[in-house]
């Protein structure tokens, strides 16, 4: 088999020879510590008058490059570490910079242009730019499906003829069905608009269920076979709203998007943060095949959720990068845990041992630990 038919074995629940491991890896710094560190970083072009210069008249050239670099690093870095697929999340949705400290996402907020400790660019969310549905029909900055489609077609098939006999690509063009909207209108309206304003929301999930099907269908196309979406319907206690609201809203467009994926014979994966424990029946339900990423850091019971979920929803991830997978955690540590989730979670498949999440903090070292932990002790029948 190849890569991504190995992945795709075990969400059918087979076993393999060993345990499949997955990079969740989004962020520069991480995948500098495996391929290098470049003599500049974004900090040090950006003190400079030119930089600034640079940034002012070719903003929107700027961020494609940097996305498109880090989708590529990130990716060689995956599969020098060893990994057995990644999660590759291409942005075209952040377009432009509206000043030299802002930008923009196409979906409807502005985000703070940062550095993370290593003088690497990125950003932090501020606020929603939809503030009515005034805001949301004047707004002219919506991705156009169709365009966006093409688009994706050519840079995923770019990436696929490249990696697919190295790594299994997990696509996502970002566009959460639900995550989008709360941060266009800001956390404190999406209730109120779900509310008082129906009819407004279901307008706004009808633009993001067209985008996600078509650029998830041109991935297709292009020769992807598992589509990996973020969305993040809960907090680290639960869920964000009431999960039968989610279903009435949001669960019909999931519903059609995992049927067209597996019409295709693919495999839909989500990622959402915290504790979804309310949400995994809805999830199986709308035919979402495995879910990502059960933070250590919430309320979530991962191994409960083996026990009731297990035999028809893949579990990915388990492992912390919030201390574990960081310089302050002591080796020990990080074996330890990884044998115990294997020992709990890998019997019977539909188990991919993954990092809960990517920071810029992660220390890849510990990430290594982790491979050759899995590696040594994940081989099946599994005997810890």
């Amino acid at each position: 088999m190849n890569p991504t038919d190995r992945i795709i074995a075990v969400t059918e629940g087979k076993e393999l020879e060993r345990v499949q491991i997955m990079s969740i890896l989004t962020d520069l710094h991480p995948a500098h510590q495996v391929l290098g560190f470049p003599k500049k970083t974004d900090a040090d072009l950006l003190k400079k008058w030119y930089g600034k210069l640079a940034l002012k008249l070719l903003g929107k050239l700027l961020i494609k490059s940097d996305v498109n670099k880090t989708v590529y690093d990130c990716t060689e870095a995956a599969i020098k570490m060893g990994f057995d697929a990644t999660w590759v999340v291409w942005a075209p949705n952040f377009s432009r910079f509206t000043d030299l400290n802002t930008i923009q996402d196409d979906w409807g907020n502005y985000n703070d242009f940062i550095f993370d400790d290593w003088g690497n660019g990125t950003y932090m969310y501020r606020e929603g730019a939809i503030k009515s549905l005034e805001d949301y029909e004047k707004w002219g900055y919506f991705p156009n499906p169709d365009k966006m489609a093409k688009k994706t077609y050519n840079y995923y098939k770019k990436i696929v003829s490249k990696y697919e006999n190295k790594i299994c690509i997990c696509g996502e063009v970002v566009s959460d069905m639900y995550d989008r909207i709360v941060l266009a209108l800001g956390f404190d309206k999406i209730a109120y608009f779900v509310r008082k304003k129906p009819d407004f929301i279901r307008q706004f999930i009808v633009r993001m269920e067209e985008f996600s099907i078509k650029t998830s269908m041109a991935m297709m196309d292009a020769g992807v076979k598992i589509i990996f979406k973020g969305d993040d319907f809960c907090y680290k206690t639960g869920p964000q709203m009431n999960p039968k609201i989610f279903d009435e809203f949001w669960g019909p467009s999931y519903t059609r998007l995992c049927e067209v994926i597996h019409d295709r014979g693919g495999k839909f994966f989500l990622h959402s943060c915290g504790d979804n424990t309310m949400m995994f029946d809805y999830f199986i339900k709308w035919g979402i095949d495995g879910g990502h990423a059960y933070e250590p850091t919430s309320t979530v019971d991962i191994y409960n959720e083996k026990k009731l979920h297990g035999d028809k929803f893949t579990i990915i991830g388990g492992v912390g990068v919030d201390y574990l997978l960081t310089p302050k955690s002591k080796p020990e540590e990080v074996v330890d845990k990884t044998k115990e989730l294997i020992k709990h979670l890998a019997p019977g498949g539909r188990f991919i041992l993954a990092p809960a999440h990517s920071l810029s903090i992660v220390d890849m070292s510990k990430e290594k630990i982790m491979l050759e932990t899995a590696w040594k002790y994940g081989k099946y029948p599994i005997t810890l």
